[in-house]
C-alpha cells in the first residue's frame, strides 16, 4: 500500500469516530425511496445518501455529473466535461447497471447507458438527490442492478426569477434562467440553460441546451405533477469509444414528459405515473464538418482535409428510441404495517440503421442527409408486479418483498429481497439487507457491429445477489453510516478484448463477485467548534473494493475497471454572513487498463482531484470564482479520453422574489 493510501485510510478511519449532521433539514424525517412505499430516512435499512439543496448550491461544481463525483462509492467516468457525457456506476458496477430517475420516473435509455444522463434538468432545478447504494430491482424494477439515483426537482415556495451567467477558460460560456409561479394549490416553473465551449483540446467542443417545465397541483386528498423537458447536445467526441478513431462526433436530443400523482383515502394511498421519452442520436465515427471530414458525393465514403479517403465509411449512425410506460402503486397502512402492491408496464422501441432486425419498409431519417434511413428496428415490452410489506414497531423495522418480471424477449423471473434494522441506542441503528437484482441487455449490447465493436444477439440478462451489513449514526456533532457489502454477479455483460485482438466484443462473463467497505461522515463543525467557527462542516467518504475475478486473458472495458479506492473530502467555510468558500478533494485509484492512441496498453493511474469555489454575496446578487482540477492533474476517467486540466470559471446568480405563497 502506498504512503498516500495508508494515510488516507488512517485519516478517514480516525474521523469516522465522529459522525455527520445535516444542518438544513431534519433528514431523519425526510421521506426517501428506499422501499416501494416511501419511508422516513431514519428507518431506511439501506445505504441511502441525500444530497440536499444547500449542499448542491454551495458545491464547487457546475453539473449533476460533477456533483455525483463526490458521492461516496459513486464512480463518474466522464468522456466529456461540463455535462457532455458521463457513465455512472455504484459500488464497482458497470454504467448500464445504475438506474437514473427523475422524480421517481425512469430515464434509462434502451439504446445504451451512455445516454442515461441526457436529462433536461440543471442544478438550479434540483431540491435533492437520493443515491441508493446496492441492488434495488424489487423496488424499481429492471436496471437497478447495483443502485439507483433519484433526482427530485424543486417545489417553489414563492414566485420569482433567477438569472445566471458564467464564462471561463477554453471559450466556455453559460446562460440560464428559471422562473417560478407559486400559489396555494398549484405552482409552476420553467428553466432554460445553454452551455457551450470551444474545448480544451482538439475535437472537445460542445453545445448543450436544457429546457424544463414543471407544474404541481394540490388538493386536500391528492397531489399531482407534470414534467416536460428537452435536452440537446452536440459535441466533439475525441477518442470516446476507440482511440483508433479520434475524430468522432455526436449529437443527441431527448424529449420527455411525465405525469404522476398521489391519492390518499384514509389508510390507502394510490400513486399512478405515466411517461414518454424519445431520444435521437446521430453518431459520426468521422466528424463531418469544416476542418475534419467531408462526404464524397458520388463515390461514397469520406475524405479529410489532408486528402485521406475512407471508402468503407459511407454514412453516420442514426438511432431513435421511444420509451413509454405506466405504473401504479397502492399502499395500505394497518396495525401490522404497510402493505404495498404495484404494477408497471414499459415499452422500449428502437429505430436505427445499425441496431435491430431489418425493417420491411425503411424510414427516412428526418432532417438528415438524403439517403439516411432507419433500416433496422426492435421492440420489447416489460411487465413488472411488485409486492412488499413493511413493519415498524418501536425500534424495529423490516421491509420484505418480491418483484415478478416478464419480458417479451427474455421471459419470466422473480427478484426477492428484505431489509431489517434496529435502533440499539438513541444514536446507532445497525441494519442488514439482501436483494436480488437484474438488468436487460441494451440494444447496443445486442446488435452493434462497427468500428471494431461487435455486439451479440445471444446475450442473456445479468443478475446479482446483493448482501449488505451496516450501521447509521446520529449524534449532535453529526451523522453518518458505514457498510460492508458483497455483490455476487451472474452472466455479467461486458465488452472485452482478448490479447492480440483489435476487436471488442459483448459477452456474458459467468460470475464476478465484488466486495467492499464504505463509510460516509459529515461533521457539523458548529457543534464541534462552536457557533463562531468559519468552518461550518466537513464531509468525508471512503470506499475500498475488490473482486475475486481478474481479466487474465482479456481486457475488460467496464466490469473490472472499477475504483479500488475512493476517498472524498469536502470543506464548507462561511466568513461573515455572505462569503462562502467550499473546497472538495477526491482521491481515486482505478483498477484495469486501456489501449491508448498509440496502440499501447496503459494502466489507470491514481489521481487526486480538487475543486474550489469562492462565492461572495451582495444582497440578491451572488458572484463566484470556481476552479476545477485545481492541481492540474493529467488523468483518464475511461479509455484514452484525456480529461481537462485546470479550468477557471467566473459567474453570477441574481435571484429575486415576486411574492410568497
Amino acid at each position: 500500500m502506498s504512503r498516500f493510501r495508508f494515510f488516507s485510510v488512517v485519516f478517514l478511519v480516525g474521523i469516522s469516530k465522529v459522525v455527520s449532521a445535516q444542518n438544513e433539514v431534519d433528514l431523519q424525517e425526510l421521506q426517501v425511496s428506499a422501499t416501494r412505499s416511501s419511508v422516513e430516512f431514519s428507518e431506511a435499512s439501506r445505504t441511502v445518501r441525500i444530497i440536499t439543496k444547500k449542499e448542491i448550491e454551495e458545491a464547487p461544481v457546475n453539473t449533476i455529473n460533477e456533483l455525483l463525483e463526490y458521492a461516496t462509492n459513486v464512480d463518474v467516468r466522464q468522456r466529456g466535461a461540463q455535462g457532455v457525457q458521463a457513465d455512472i456506476s455504484i459500488r464497482g458496477s458497470g454504467f448500464e447497471q445504475v438506474l437514473i430517475l427523475l422524480n421517481g420516473v425512469k430515464m434509462t435509455d434502451p439504446q445504451t447507458g451512455h445516454h442515461n444522463m441526457n436529462i433536461p434538468v440543471e442544478l438550479m432545478d434540483i431540491e435533492r438527490i437520493e443515491v441508493l447504494n446496492g441492488g434495488a430491482s424489487r423496488i424499481f424494477g429492471p436496471g437497478a442492478f447495483a443502485g439507483a439515483i433519484n433526482i427530485i426537482t424543486k417545489n417553489p415556495a414563492e414566485s420569482g426569477v433567477r438569472i445566471s451567467a458564467e464564462a471561463g477558460d477554453f471559450g466556455y460560456s453559460q446562460l440560464g434562467a428559471r422562473a417560478n409561479i407559486a400559489a396555494d394549490k398549484h405552482n409552476h416553473s420553467l428553466s432554460i440553460l445553454q452551455r457551450q465551449g470551444d474545448g480544451y483540446i482538439r475535437n472537445t467542443d460542445f453545445d448543450l441546451l436544457n429546457i424544463f417545465w414543471q407544474s404541481e397541483f394540490h388538493t386536500e386528498k391528492s397531489d399531482w405533477f407534470l414534467n416536460l423537458g428537452q435536452n440537446e447536445k452536440s459535441f466533439g467526441a475525441l477518442n470516446f469509444y476507440s482511440a483508433r478513431f479520434p475524430d468522432q462526433f455526436e449529437s443527441t436530443k431527448s424529449q420527455f414528459v411525465s405525469l404522476g400523482g398521489e391519492m390518499r383515502f384514509d389508510q390507502l394511498t394510490i400513486s399512478p405515473k405515466a411517461y414518454y421519452r424519445r431520444h435521437n442520436d446521430r453518431f459520426e465515427l468521422f466528424r463531418e464538418s469544416e476542418g475534419f471530414y467531408r462526404r464524397i458525393p458520388d463515390d461514397g465514403g469520406f475524405t479529410s482535409n489532408q486528402g485521406d479517403t475512407i471508402p468503407w465509411y459511407t454514412g453516420h449512425n442514426y438511432h431513435q428510441t421511444d420509451v413509454y410506460g405506466a405504473e401504479v402503486n397502492g399502499a395500505y397502512k394497518w396495525k401490522f404495517g404497510t402493505s404495498s402492491v404495484g404494477y408497471e408496464f414499459r415499452s422500449e422501441e428502437v429505430l436505427s440503421n445499425v441496431l435491430g432486425e431489418p425493417l420491411d419498409n425503411p424510414l427516412e431519417v428526418p432532417g438528415e442527409f438524403p439517403g439516411a434511413f432507419y433500416r433496422n428496428g426492435a421492440d420489447r415490452q416489460n411487465h413488472s408486479i411488485y409486492i412488499e410489506h413493511t413493519y415498524s414497531k418501536g425500534d424495529f423495522f423490516i421491509s420484505a418483498g418480491v418483484m415478478y418480471n416478464h419480458n417479451t424477449d427474455f421471459g419470466d423471473e422473480f427478484f426477492p429481497g428484505a431489509d431489517v434494522s434496529y435502533q440499539v441506542t438513541d444514536h446507532i441503528r445497525p441494519y442488514a439487507s439482501v436483494n436480488r437484482s437484474f438488468r436487460l441487455p441494451s440494444y447496443t449490447d445486442l446488435y452493434y457491429n462497427l468500428g471494431g465493436a461487435v455486439g451479440s444477439i445471444d446475450l442473456e440478462p445479468e443478475s446479482s445477489i446483493n448482501y449488505e451489513l451496516g450501521a447509521k449514526f446520529d449524534y449532535a456533532v453529526g451523522r453518518g453510516d458505514v457498510a460492508v457489502f458483497t455483490r455476487d454477479g451472474s452472466n455479467l455483460i461486458d465488452w472485452i478484448r482478448f490479447s492480440g485482438s483489435d476487436m471488442t466484443t459483448a459477452a456474458n462473463i459467468t460470475e464476478v463477485r465484488i466486495s467492499g467497505v464504505e463509510a460516509n461522515f459529515t461533521w457539523d463543525m458548529l457543534n464541534v467548534l462552536g457557533g463562531k467557527s468559519p468552518l461550518k462542516s466537513i464531509q468525508t467518504g471512503y470506499s475500498y473494493m475488490f473482486s475475486d475475478s481478474l481479466s487474465n486473458d482479456f481486457e475488460s472495458l467496464y466490469v473490472l475497471d472499477f475504483l479500488e479506492q475512493k476517498a472524498d473530502l469536502g470543506f464548507y467555510f462561511q466568513f461573515g454572513k455572505n462569503f462562502h468558500v467550499n473546497w472538495f478533494f477526491s482521491y481515486q485509484d482505478r483498477l484495469g487498463s486501456f489501449v491508448d492512441a498509440d496502440g499501447m496498453e496503459s494502466n489507470y493511474q491514481p489521481v487526486v482531484l480538487s475543486d474550489l469555489r469562492v462565492s461572495p454575496q451582495f444582497g440578491k446578487l451572488k458572484l463566484f470564482v470556481q476552479v476545477s482540477n485545481l492541481f492540474d492533474e493529467t488523468y483518464n476517467d475511461i479509455g484514452s479520453v484525456i480529461q481537462p486540466g485546470r479550468w477557471f470559471r467566473l459567474g453570477m446568480n441574481y435571484e429575486f422574489s415576486i411574492m410568497k405563497r
